[in-house]
Formats: structure tokens, C-alpha cells, sequence
């Protein structure tokens, strides 16, 4: 995700690129809340550029809104994309958020975008900074995300809870990513090698991907004794044999 903030007297526009999700709240909140104090009068999110929002990012939202209400700020989500739009729809948020689209939002965007409005000294990278050209900052490390103080336990459940809203909105590449990630953090969680199994069957080109994740639960199923995951292991391999 890329964040650009500007600033012009008491009105701010923070732009985003990307997808708004688990792994990059922390550094939007970092960014953002802080500078919503009691001399901002106006916060304005735009969102067309954004691909993807999950519950995370959802929170992040709600919780600009609840500092913004603190500080007497209004709070507005500038030209949601249509996935956002979708998504805000789906969780009934919508109603909670003043929104702008059309010429409306593009006289919000044109008003506040200008260079010179750029804020200077951002926790984001400057413009030519590495790996964030225009003032865009390039998304954390792993260790940078894992640095963030929560606990391997708690992550992991997080990523699970983000994989499962991916799934409900049948984005498999975004679910698999998600629990990917909590191999990253302990490579042996059954659960997550059990649901990517599942969710590489979803395309018949990330067949050999499926055989493969199937494997290896039914490989540390054998050695824990772990029966339950040992037959279903077997179950979705027999399926996925040629015929």
C-alpha cells in the first residue's frame, strides 16, 4: 500500500494506492491519526485507487472516524472504487461515512494534491526515496510487520480472521496470501497448510500447488498421529488423482 498525505491550512487529503489490509494498519494508522488534531477541520480519504479493503483496514477507517469526531474533524471517503464501495455495502459501513464521488470529489482532490501541499518530514519516505518514487512508500518488511509488538499468537489469528474475510468475498489469491504469511510465522500450523490446500483447489492451475500442500499435511499429520488431518489429507489427494 502507498500513502500520500497533503496538507493545505486546516484541510488534509490522504491518498492511497494498493490494498488496505491487515499487514499495513499499523503503518496507516502511524501516518495518519497523529495528524488528525483539533486544528484539522476536514480529513479526506481517497480511495480510487485502492484495489482491495479488508475487516482490518475497515477498523482503521472507523477509527480515523473516531478521531476525527474528537477533534471536531469532519471525515470523508473520497471516491471509494468500486470493491471498496462493495465492501463498505456488505459491512453496512456506508451509512456511517460521509462519502464524495464525481466532480465533487475530483474539485476535493484537485484542491489538495498540488506538490507544494506535500507534507515534509512524514513517517512515509519523501518523494525518490528507495523503493517509493513520488512520495509513495513501498509496503513493510516481514520483519518490520512482526516487529510491530504483537505476539506470534496473535498474528496468526489475525491473519486467519483477514483469510476468512477474503474468502467470503472469493478472493483466493488475497486468502492464500494471508495464511502463507502465518507460515512465514511457524511453518508447521496445520490449520493454515490444511486451508491452503483447500483454497489451491479452487483453480485447476494451482493444481500441482494443492498436491503439494496436501502432502505435507498429510507428512505432519503421520508424525503428530494427528488423525483427523491425516484422513482428510488422504481424502483430497485421492480427489485431486488424475482419473
Amino acid at each position: 500500500m502507498d500513502i500520500r498525505i497533503f496538507q493545505k491550512d486546516d484541510l488534509m487529503l490522504v491518498q492511497l494506492r494498493g490494498r488496505v489490509v491487515l499487514d499495513e494498519c499499523d503503518r496507516l494508522k502511524a501516518a495518519v491519526v497523529p495528524r488528525i488534531t483539533s486544528e484539522t477541520s476536514q480529513v479526506n480519504l481517497d480511495l480510487s485507487r485502492v484495489d482491495f479493503i479488508d475487516s482490518a483496514g475497515l477498523g482503521v477507517l472507523v477509527g480515523m472516524k473516531v478521531s476525527s469526531n474528537k477533534n471536531r474533524a469532519a471525515l470523508t471517503l473520497v471516491s471509494p472504487s468500486k470493491g471498496v464501495s462493495d465492501i463498505l455495502l456488505v459491512s453496512k459501513l456506508d451509512s456511517i461515512f460521509e462519502i464524495k464521488t464525481g466532480k465533487e470529489a475530483e474539485q476535493v482532490v484537485k484542491a489538495l494534491s498540488d506538490e507544494a501541499n506535500l507534507l515534509s518530514g512524514d513517517p512515509v519516505p519523501p518523494a525518490g526515496a528507495q523503493g517509493g518514487g513520488q512520495g509513495f512508500q513501498s509496503p513493510p518488511s516481514a520483519s518490520a510487520v512482526t516487529a510491530s509488538g504483537a505476539s506470534s499468537r496473535d498474528q496468526i489469528e489475525r491473519l486467519c480472521n483477514s483469510a476468512r474475510d477474503h474468502l467470503k468475498l472469493r478472493d483466493y489469491e488475497a486468502a492464500a496470501d494471508c495464511y502463507q504469511k502465518v507460515l512465514e510465522i511457524d511453518a508447521e500450523y496445520l490449520p493454515a497448510l490444511n486451508n491452503l490446500g483447500i483454497i489451491f483447489e479452487k483453480k485447476p492451475e494451482w493444481r500441482d500447488r494443492a498436491v503439494a500442500q496436501w502432502e505435507r499435511v498429510r507428512e505432519l499429520s503421520e508424525q503428530r498421529g494427528d488423525q483427523k488431518h491425516l484422513e482428510r489429507a488422504l481424502k483430497h489427494l485421492s480427489s485431486l488423482q488424475p482419473s
